[in-house]
């Protein structure tokens, strides 16, 4: 069979949902075509372990379109030796024709990698470009094309060897498409424009698809941990060019994250890499003093950061070893956790404010403030020292920085730490402006979170926090509490944000797009920052679903 349906039998079955799209195409491209109409057909081929190959099809016809690409596609196939494992169809709508100003003026008012159209350089589609093709492989540096990545592109992946320069391009059309993936098993429907453009469509949002995202992206992060027990930290997945830059704040709350995502899929596979990664942090990082008041204190030291000591790295450090005793039932660090509880202690003022930055040599202040959540994780770990250990001055220290949040209004914040704290301490203090200082962190930014294009995980743990929350009030019968508040919105809100990260998750027909597709498949990303995927983000991104996992499924069973 000397077609593509030999590697990916189903694919007859996209070519017919293609062939339903006719008339839509050539009404929607006449600007362009006029009556002289054409159809595109882009077809994209991966062996998940290379960038995929993208095939253009021209013709008078869909069936000739499709039959050029095809023709392409299988002798890059053939020329290659690969077998392809995911075909991507792209068939062309909406075309419009912009001057090369008037697309530098669109593209430079619109967030960095948050152009959702394709590009051709030329009215006859000899230079044209999916989004994803031209967005991941940075077609556009400073305002302007990056002829460098174009040409290299253009070189290594369609075969062309003479450069174009950009004084050729005089005009630029944009366009859209109707597209569908494959793979082995399944054909699915993607969206079409928008901020959703090119990712797959998800009915729902539920407990299969929050599992598989967990578990996929706690795989990736626990095979980042090296022998040593540090993270391969950060990746720019477009072109994955690595960073040797190391921080020990992210490589704690990203420990802290695999044991979350551990309480879900339970592979033993994490809890290898979990221990790897704490023993590099106490091992490697922590230092203990004496202290004429707190006795034994302890300090995360952050080496490749100057040797500072950062009050938020030991919260997070903290949150890491409270947790690890919690999932696995083994407090052998918990001695190190008290001594870091602590170290912050030390740290923390009469009127409840703390001091940020320290320098290790000599524990001299290097800054007071530094970031805001310092202070919010900080009060969350201590809150959690108190939940194991019941030792009331673990309370009380956190009471008083509390009573400053609320004192300062830092609801104006909308920190996501925040809503953790006030989650925590309304279980232990049952006083109503606790309950209402995390409505008011939830409530005071709702509809900026609700409205927000950028995918940030953080405003889903902000909002589940407040959810548990939420859930107590009730159980309490202090729903008046409530009535002030657009709860509903909140819930609204949730799952909003819940579907849009999938905006960040790396599915495959996203995936095949970057230099090394199956070493980045399954994880997250952040589309502003380069497709990067750091441990700190798919951090995020696991702790904001495996509190929704813990919502859905309980929903699912009742």
């Amino acid at each position: 069979m000397n077609s593509l349906e030999r590697y990916i039998p189903h694919l007859v079955h996209v070519k017919n949902k293609h062939f339903a799209y006719k008339e839509q195409a050539a009404k929607s491209n006449t600007s362009v075509f006029g009556q002289n109409m054409k159809y595109i057909i882009f077809l994209s081929v991966s062996d998940g372990n290379t960038r995929a190959s993208v095939s253009i099809g021209i013709g008078n016809s869909l069936e000739t379109s499709w039959k050029n690409a095809e023709t392409k596609s299988l002798a890059y196939i053939n020329k290659k030796r690969i077998r392809p494992i995911w075909i991507k169809v792209d068939l062309v709508i909406n075309m419009k024709v912009l001057s090369k100003k008037e697309f530098f003026k669109e593209y430079n008012n619109t967030k960095n990698n948050y152009f959702r159209k394709g590009v051709s350089f030329d009215r006859q589609f000899n230079l044209a470009f999916l989004e994803q093709e031209f967005l991941a492989n940075a077609f556009m540096k400073d305002g302007t094309f990056s002829m460098n990545n174009i040409n290299y592109y253009l070189q290594s992946y369609r075969d062309i060897q003479y450069p174009i320069r950009e004084a050729s391009i005089n005009e630029v059309v944009v366009f859209d498409t109707i597209s569908y993936f494959c793979d082995k098993n399944n054909v699915y429907p993607l969206h079409s424009g928008g901020l959703d453009n090119g990712r797959r469509i998800v009915e729902e949002v539920d407990e299969e698809i929050v599992y598989q995202m967990i578990n996929s992206a706690s795989h990736f992060l626990a095979n980042q941990v090296k022998p040593t027990g540090e993270f391969i930290y950060e990746y720019y997945s477009h072109l994955h060019h690595g960073v040797s830059w190391y921080n020990m704040l992210r490589h704690a709350s990203t420990i802290y994250s695999l044991m979350e995502a551990y309480t879900v899929t339970k592979n033993p596979m994490l809890e290898k890499s979990i221990k790897r990664a704490l023993n590099y942090l106490i091992n490697q990082a922590i230092i203990t003093r004496k202290h004429p008041e707190y006795g034994k204190v302890s300090y995360v030291v952050d080496k490749q950061n100057n040797n500072e000591i950062k009050l938020g790295t030991l919260g997070v450090s903290i949150l890491a070893i409270t947790k690890y005793a919690e999932v696995f039932h083994d407090d052998s660090y918990m001695d190190i956790a008290i001594s870091l509880g602590n170290g912050i202690l030390t740290m923390q003022h009469n009127n409840g404010q703390f001091t940020h930055i320290l320098n290790a040599k000599d524990l001299s202040v290097k800054e007071i403030h530094s970031r805001a959540y310092y202070d919010s994780v900080a009060v969350f770990s201590l809150l959690r020292l108190y939940e194991l250990y019941s030792d009331n001055k673990w309370l009380k220290t956190a009471s008083l920085s509390f009573d400053n949040f609320i004192k300062n209004e830092r609801w104006k914040n909308a920190d996501h730490w925040l809503s953790y704290c006030a989650d925590e301490i309304t279980k232990y203090k049952l006083e109503d402006r606790y309950f209402e200082f995390g409505l008011k962190n939830a409530t005071y930014k709702l509809d900026y979170i609700f409205n927000r294009d950028t995918t940030c995980p953080q405003f889903l743990e902000l909002l589940m926090a407040t959810d548990q929350m939420i859930q107590r009030i009730r159980a309490l019968r202090k729903e008046y509490l409530l009535d002030k508040y657009p709860i509903e919105y909140i819930f609204k809100t949730i799952n909003k944000r819940a579907e849009h990260q999938l905006n960040g998750y790396f599915f495959p027909e996203i995936a095949m797009y970057m230099e090394y597709p199956n070493k980045i498949n399954g994880s997250f990303f952040t589309r502003d920052h380069s497709f990067r995927t750091r441990i700190d983000d798919i951090k995020h991104y696991i702790s904001s679903y495996h509190y929704y996992f813990q919502k859905v499924s309980q929903v699912e069973k009742v």
